[in-house]
């Protein structure tokens, strides 16, 4: 009798594959036949799953925003609700000593998106859930009084998402300059500034 293979599972794992491919060697090494190699399977394996390399690309960083999400979600069940929140929230994107960052993932998703539909669905999509994210939180923030009320919500919330990326890239191409102590004074700085508490 034939193997039955969970197909969102089976996809999962050639994402995650993907992501490795991309992380370890660069997006344009990402083709089919390098992905297969790596995989130690055939290209049919990949085919089945995958119209061309822009579907299977746009999976890889699907899946990596899945995580990235669920990961935040578990570690945010252990905080309280209020300013607490909106600091690990914010914090979580801020790469920790010794912590797998994908950050040649991103970058490629960012460079890649601004060619690609495909990936820049998957941008904009993360992005969106990202601000909603922080929006929930900054709320959480002002509901409890640790935050001025909140006027402007989209400008701040734009405002808390470019400096996380700032200094995400920051740390990721100069881990020296940011050293674990000096990330988390400037994302409280960047709250302060941006809130005004």
């Amino acid at each position: 009798m034939p193997k039955r293979v969970d197909a969102a599972r089976r996809r999962d794992e050639l994402a995650a594959l993907v992501v490795r491919v991309v992380e370890s060697e660069g997006a344009d090494a990402a083709t089919f036949r390098r992905v297969a190699e790596v995989g130690r399977f055939s290209m049919g394996v990949l085919t089945h799953y995958f119209r061309d390399k822009d579907e299977m690309i746009a999976s890889a960083f699907d899946w990596l925003a899945r995580n990235s999400f669920a990961t935040l979600k578990a570690r945010l069940a252990a905080v309280p609700t209020g300013r607490a929140r909106l600091e690990a929230t914010l914090s979580f994107m801020v790469p920790a000593r010794g912590e797998v960052t994908y950050a040649g993932v991103w970058l490629a998703l960012w460079s890649a998106a601004r060619h690609n539909e495909a990936l820049l669905r998957t941008h904009r999509d993360y992005y969106t859930r990202w601000r909603s994210l922080i929006r929930a939180a900054l709320r959480s923030a002002e509901k409890a009084g640790e935050v001025e009320p909140v006027a402007g919500m989209a400008d701040r919330v734009d405002l808390l998402v470019a400096g996380i990326d700032g200094l995400w890239l920051g740390v990721v191409m100069d881990a020296t300059r940011h050293p674990p102590a000096r990330r988390r004074r400037l994302v409280a700085a960047l709250i302060r500034s941006v809130t005004g508490a």
